[in-house]
């Protein structure tokens, strides 16, 4: 039996964007697995992965951390579906990976900081204001001002994905794929986190995430 690693808040919410590209990987690929919830403080449970960082996905035959490179080793070790069609796709994914790590969650982070310690408690809680606060250099309050600017830019910015999705019907096209699973743990951790105004009801993105949800039956928030 696989295990995943992932990110828990309180009332076992589970609302990190990498360990939800995994978890949808592993759902495509119809492979058995459990989970462990890691809070924030909780680093021990994942000792044994010689980093800090979930998700981690512990196998017989040892453990991979980084959502990359179980990605990778998903599709490597479980044959059908692949998730890579050809290297043109795995190219494509492997951008899109780094785009939303660089360029998506930073905006997203601007609007939601805010709002995170609602989901979390104790410990947690502690550790998520401390170290946060120390990486932004100020209070967690303190992009409140900007919040409505920053939903403006990030609807601007993934406009290639919604032009992708009104035609397509999913970014991988007909049928969802690896390139849908990346692009969704960053909506999926908004939703989870936060009760801001994203998009709009009607907008293709919201349509095609509220499919997503909908097809690997995961609960809504």
């Amino acid at each position: 039996m696989i295990t995943l690693y992932e990110l828990a808040g309180k009332n076992d919410l589970r609302f990190s964007p990498p360990c939800w590209n995994v978890k949808l990987c592993l759902l495509y690929k119809n492979i058995d697995f459990e989970t462990v919830a890691v809070g924030f403080s909780e680093k021990n449970k994942i000792s044994f992965s010689n980093q800090q960082l979930v998700p981690v996905l512990k196998h017989q035959d040892g453990h991979i951390s980084d959502s990359w490179n179980i990605i990778n080793w998903l599709d490597e070790n479980y044959e059908n579906p692949k998730l890579f069609v050809n290297e043109t796709s795995k190219n494509f994914s492997h951008f899109l990976y780094h785009w939303t790590s660089r360029q998506i969650l930073p905006i997203l982070f601007k609007i939601i900081a805010h709002e995170i310690p609602n989901i979390l408690e104790g410990d947690d809680l502690d550790h998520y204001i401390v170290t946060r606060e120390e990486r932004i250099k100020g209070p967690i309050t303190k992009f409140v001002p900007v919040i409505s600017d920053s939903i403006k830019k990030f609807r601007n910015l993934i406009n290639p994905m919604r032009s992708l999705i009104k035609k397509n019907g999913f970014i991988s096209g007909s049928n969802p794929g690896i390139e849908d699973f990346i692009f969704f743990g960053n909506f999926k951790w908004v939703y989870t986190c936060s009760s801001c105004n994203l998009l709009d009801k009607e907008d293709e993105i919201f349509q095609w995430y509220k499919k997503i949800n909908q097809i690997f039956n995961i609960e809504t928030h």
